[in-house]
C-alpha cells in the first residue's frame, strides 16, 4: 500500500510539474494538489481497467503491422492509448485541462517514465514484507 501511495504522489507531482508555467512544451493546466491526486487516481484506474480492453481489440486489428515491426507497434499503440486517456481525463475532470492531443501525448510519455522509475524504485514486493 505504501508503494502505491508513493507512486500516486509521484504521478501527482509530475502532473503539477507539467502544469507549471516553466514547462513550455506542455500546456497542461492543473489547479491544485488535490486535483493532481484525483487525476493521478483516475488515470491509474483507467490504465488498469480500460486500457487492457482497448489494447486487446486494437492489437487484434493491427496484428499484421505488429508482426512487420516486430512488436514495436504495440509500444506506439500503448502510448497513443495513454495519450487518449489523458486527453479524455482533461475533458471530463474539472480543474485539469489538456488543450491539445500533442500535450496529452507528451504528458502520457512523462507519466510513463515517472511510473516506470517509481515502479523500479518502489517494488510491489516491498509492501508484502
Amino acid at each position: 500500500m505504501l508503494a502505491f501511495l508513493i507512486r500516486m504522489a509521484l504521478s501527482a507531482g509530475a502532473l503539477l510539474l507539467l502544469s507549471s508555467p516553466s514547462v513550455a512544451l506542455v500546456r497542461v493546466e492543473n489547479n491544485s494538489w488535490t486535483t493532481a491526486i484525483i487525476v493521478a487516481l483516475v488515470l491509474g484506474l483507467a490504465n488498469a481497467l480500460v486500457k487492457p480492453i482497448l489494447m486487446f481489440f486494437a492489437s487484434i486489428l493491427t496484428l499484421p503491422l505488429s508482426c512487420i515491426t516486430l512488436g514495436l507497434w504495440n509500444l506506439v499503440l500503448s502510448w497513443l492509448l495513454s495519450g487518449a486517456i489523458v486527453y479524455g481525463a482533461g475533458a471530463l475532470l474539472d480543474g485539469f485541462t489538456v488543450p491539445t492531443f500533442a500535450s496529452a501525448l507528451i504528458t502520457a510519455l512523462v507519466l510513463a517514465v515517472v511510473n516506470a522509475v517509481a515502479g523500479a524504485l518502489f517494488d510491489k514486493k516491498d509492501d508484502e514484507k
